[in-house]
């Protein structure tokens, strides 16, 4: 908040010119304190916090230069104005004022009229930097509430996730029972099953990637990389899904160097970006489309390249960096776009990034879209 009068600390050795210089800067409107010596004006700047030091250069014992040089010193006071004034003539009289880190320096005897215009000059450049720091520090304040909220959303969620983990797997460990024990059962109790299992397993693998996400992001997760076959990730995954595959009539097509094509990865996680890449292309594809899944070796850049394909309506190009964002299906589906539930290719950027490696997506509306990401690896075959 800006004083009602900006504050000026004159500072001068000889009580005449003191008292000349705050009486016309009180009947110009300013509030005047003043200082006879070096070490007087050095405490009321501490205690009084002026706007401005119109600062004698030619004092006993310690001279304007050296305040000046002690203001500047001051993280505190490092920017606060000061106009040197000085019976001193010389060009380098001024220069050695400026060095000593002055703002503005007049000569004596003082022209009133350039004493105001450099003092209104430098007090409009004052209140702005007073301005500016204010609104830095209230952003300041916000971010570290901004920090403090975040903490204590992610302390809750993971204790949600926690809480919830346990009844959802002990939930799905009595639909596989069940499941086991279905033979009996009429076609109609066979169907509710199937759904049970089916939605509760999709409630456990969105709590799972919530508890991965949150480790990811905290660097907890470990990553155990090993030797792993891109085929077989490939086909167990095919097989996992392949119910909705025949759901929707698609044709799968799969593009391998060869079947011995290996990558140094961490298996699980490997799994798991492929998994939700492929259960995202097969949702977001019409029926009788066509997925295709690609690997290859780049050997110039040292990495293995994959791609999970689909033919569906595809993605806006605004979205295609948005989606990988955590919780961004929030504000696509206020939008009126078809997202992924979960934090499904939220959780496959961060894996992907654990490796050393970079995912993104391609493309264009009516057609389909392109996931690809890279793994940097020394390991491209068997």
């Amino acid at each position: 908040m800006k004083k009602q009068h900006h504050q000026i600390l004159v500072v001068d050795d000889e009580e005449l010119n003191v008292r000349f210089l705050s009486q016309f800067l009180i009947r110009k409107g300013f509030a005047a304190i003043t200082a006879h010596s070096g070490e007087e004006a050095l405490a009321l700047v501490a205690s009084e916090s002026p706007d401005l030091v119109l600062l004698d250069a030619m004092m006993p014992q310690m001279d304007g230069f050296e305040v000046c040089r002690r203001l500047r010193a001051n993280p505190e006071t490092a920017l606060l104005p000061v106009v040197m004034v000085t019976a001193l003539q010389r060009p380098e009289d001024e220069a050695h004022a400026l060095d000593a880190g002055a703002d503005d320096f007049l000569p004596k005897p003082i022209n009133y009229t350039e004493l105001m215009s450099r003092i209104r000059s430098l007090m409009r450049i004052k209140d702005l930097h007073d301005e500016l720091r204010t609104n830095q520090d209230a952003l300041e304040e916000k971010h570290d509430q901004l920090l403090q909220l975040q903490h204590l959303r992610e302390s809750l969620t993971q204790m949600l996730v926690h809480d919830l983990k346990n009844p959802l797997t002990g939930i799905m460990g009595c639909t596989e029972l069940l499941t086991m024990l279905s033979e009996n059962m009429t076609e109609k109790q066979v169907s509710i099953l199937k759904k049970l299992e089916d939605n509760t397993g999709t409630l456990l693998k969105m709590v799972t990637e919530l508890l991965d996400v949150s480790r990811m992001e905290e660097n907890k997760l470990v990553i155990r990389p090993e030797a792993v076959s891109v085929k077989e990730v490939f086909m167990h995954n095919i097989g996992e899904l392949e119910y909705m595959i025949e759901k929707y009539q698609l044709v799968m097509d799969m593009h391998l160097r060869d079947d011995n094509v290996m990558v140094w990865a961490d298996r699980d996680l490997l799994m798991r970006i492929i998994a939700n890449l492929l259960f995202n292309a097969i949702k977001h594809s019409q029926k009788g489309g066509k997925l295709t899944l690609t690997c290859e070796w780049q050997a110039a850049e040292h990495r293995m390249y994959f791609a999970v394909a689909d033919t569906g309506e595809g993605i806006p190009a605004e979205y295609l960096e948005k989606i990988f964002e955590k919780f961004s299906q929030v504000d696509l589906k206020q939008r009126g776009l078809k997202s992924d539930r979960g934090l499904g290719l939220t959780f496959c950027k961060l894996a992907v990034e654990a490796h050393g490696g970079k995912i993104w997506a391609e493309s264009e509306l009516g057609k389909g879209s392109t996931f690809k990401f890279f793994i940097p690896s020394s390991m491209p075959s068997a």
